[in-house]
């Protein structure tokens, strides 16, 4: 944990004008409220982390996918419905090492059993990807959208 710290950086104007980046316009109030506790928790151990992602539009998933950054195209992510989230440290980006992002992980899903709020942590796919997490009921969440 103590390579994650960075009081300093919390205090900083930077830290909060990360806060409001991610497009949460549309986002299941799920996502929202696991995003809040999450990074409010890790806030309060002086780790600084903020919502990169969590609603994407149709075209940007595509660019994902053919960038690599994503194994689903446009309408099979989680981040089209806004029930998903890419966190990731203020500092050190993605560039964690695993076992940061396994305690990271661990963290999510603690919250997750005491929240209630049912998560699906992308750092246990074959495509590892710590930084996403997605409501579990996703895919039946989002066949009751209104079309």
């Amino acid at each position: 944990m103590r390579a994650m710290v960075n009081r300093p950086f919390i205090q900083s104007q930077k830290y909060k004008d990360q806060q409001m980046r991610a497009l949460r316009e549309g986002a299941h109030p799920d996502i929202l409220e696991f995003e809040k506790r999450l990074v409010t928790r890790m806030r309060k151990q002086d780790v600084p982390l903020y919502c990169h992602c969590c609603v994407r539009s149709m075209d940007d998933q595509n660019a994902a996918f053919v960038q690599g950054h994503s194994k689903a195209k446009a309408g099979q992510s989680a981040h089209n419905y806004g029930m998903a989230i890419d966190v990731i440290h203020s500092v050190h980006g993605w560039n964690l090492q695993r076992l940061s992002w396994a305690l990271l992980g661990h963290i999510g899903q603690e919250i997750s059993v005491q929240s209630g709020i049912e998560i699906t942590w992308g750092g246990e796919w074959k495509f590892y990807d710590p930084a996403h997490w997605e409501l579990t009921s996703w895919r039946t969440l989002k066949n009751q959208l209104p079309k």
